[in-house]
Formats: C-alpha cells, sequence, structure tokens
C-alpha cells in the first residue's frame, strides 16, 4: 500500500522530504525521477506528515487517514520571543474556580490543538475522558478521599501517606483538596502496554493547558486523583475507560476566579555546558 504520493509535475528533486523522513522510507529519484517510497515501506511510516508539510512545492500528498488542524488563513503566525516567552510564564496552577461550566466546543477547540503534541514514534496513543458535569466531579473527588481512608486504615506503607489524614480532615470539613471545586477534569489515558503512554500523555497535557490559557481557561495537574485512579477499583469502574487502557494523569480544569496580574520569582536555569 502506497502512503505518500508524489506529483512529478511539481518536485523539483530537491530531496528535503529525503532528508527530514524520521522513517527514511522516502528513497532518492531514480534516473532523473523523483523520490518515492517502496509500498512495503507503509509498514514503517509514522503517518507524522513531515514529508508533506517541508515539501516547498507542495508536491506531496500523505494517503492515509487523518484529519487537519483548520488554520484561519494560509500563513503561520510569527510571534516575538518576547510575547511566546511572557504567554508561557504566566501560566499558573488554578485553584480556584468560577461557579461556571466551559462549553464543550471550547473544550473540543484546545484538544484539537492538544492532539498535536508529540509522542513517541507519532503513535498518538493518547486519549482524553473529560468529565464535564460538576457534580460527576465531586464523586470522583469522594472517591479518591476513599482511597486515601483505605491507605491510611492500611498497615502498608505509601509515600503520601503521611499528607492523606489532613487531607481526609479537610474534605470532612466540606473543603475539595483533590479538585479544588474545579468543574470540569480531563484525564490522559493509553492501553497499559504502551511503552511511551506516561510519558506522551505529560507532553499532551501540557499542551493542553498552555493552549487552555489562550481560551481564558485556567488548569491544575491533579496529582492525588492520578495516583489513585492507578489502583482504587471503584475510582476506576467510575471512570469507565476503554478496555485495556490506564489513566496516565489528570487535569482540573474550569475558569479561574481570580486574574493573574504578574510573573513570580522563579530560581535561576541549573546549566551544564559541555
Amino acid at each position: 500500500m502506497t502512503v505518500i504520493s508524489i506529483d512529478p509535475e511539481l518536485c523539483t528533486n530537491c530531496e528535503i522530504c529525503v532528508e527530514i523522513c524520521p522513517m527514511s522510507i522516502i528513497l532518492p529519484s531514480k534516473e532523473g525521477g523523483t523520490p518515492y517510497s517502496p509500498e512495503d515501506a507503509a509498514t514503517y511510516c509514522a503517518k507524522c506528515g513531515h514529508c508533506e508539510v517541508f515539501c516547498p512545492e507542495g508536491a506531496i500528498s500523505t494517503l492515509f487517514d487523518s484529519t487537519y488542524y483548520q488554520l484561519q488563513d494560509d500563513e503561520f503566525p510569527s510571534i516575538p520571543t518576547s510575547e511566546i516567552g511572557k504567554y508561557m510564564v504566566m501560566r499558573r496552577s488554578i485553584r480556584s474556580y468560577k461557579d461556571e461550566s466551559v462549553d464543550k466546543s471550547k473544550i473540543e477547540a484546545i484538544l484539537d490543538i492538544s492532539r498535536y503534541a508529540p509522542s513517541g514514534m507519532n503513535k498518538q496513543p493518547v486519549q482524553w475522558t473529560i468529565v464535564h458535569d460538576p457534580e460527576e466531579v465531586k464523586k470522583i473527588t469522594g472517591l479518591s478521599i476513599d482511597w486515601m481512608r483505605d491507605v491510611v486504615a492500611s498497615e502498608g506503607e505509601h509515600p503520601l501517606k503521611s499528607l492523606m489524614p489532613g487531607l481526609i480532615s479537610t474534605y470532612e470539613m466540606g473543603v475539595d483538596p483533590i479538585c479544588r471545586g474545579a468543574p470540569h477534569l480531563v484525564i490522559a489515558h493509553t492501553p497499559a502496554e504502551n511503552p511511551t503512554g506516561y510519558t506522551d500523555s505529560i507532553i499532551a497535557l501540557s499542551w493542553f493547558e498552555l493552549a487552555a490559557q489562550a481560551f481564558e481557561v485556567g488548569t491544575c495537574w491533579a496529582g492525588f486523583l492520578a495516583i489513585a485512579a492507578t489502583s482504587y477499583k471503584p475510582l476506576m469502574d467510575e471512570l469507565e475507560l476503554p478496555q485495556g487502557h490506564v489513566v496516565q494523569y489528570s487535569m482540573m480544569f474550569g475558569y479561574p476566579e481570580h486574574r493573574v496580574n504578574g510573573i513570580p520569582g522563579r530560581e535561576p536555569a541549573i546549566v551544564t555546558w559541555k
């Protein structure tokens, strides 16, 4: 099966596609023809689309199934380094949320960007569960607290066990220490056997939180929930993931209650030059 089509009328034999193909399945031209990809190479294609988007003549079309991000125009924006830097360092972990739901269409727009996050061998294993119902978020919070109660009551060791009594007490006083009263959750999950599933999920969620900021949506990593969801069966059952999938990490999100008005200090980068 052919997965890459090269138009000989447009191709100038610059061989950029040969150079940038990460799987080296595009070969130099033969006897004045155009570069080509052998049919048996389709098995090894990562479906990254590099050949298509790096071709200066637009001579390459990919033949595998995919959907494209919809650009508003044909030009890529040029963002000054000062602006992209400011945008990124303005990101904050939001722990106070408005009692207002984020429209599903806005969440879908954030996910449409997040699906372009890099993944190992471009396998794109990350799938998403969006808990949109605030009452369901509260139920998941309660199940996470139940997991903590089980851990505290057990004789086993857990690296976070010393923190749990305080969190349970806070919850019992009516304050949510797990999801911070956020109206929504995003849960990244992958097939359990995927060797890069965890890393790919962390990268994808990082894209999610940076994209969310542009939509005036705040996020915070839900670490206790993510840990509970890897072992506490009532919580795992409640999430209803696809068969064979596991939670890799989770994030709460919603409209921030308060506006970010500045950038805090951080320790300098520790760098070793060699």
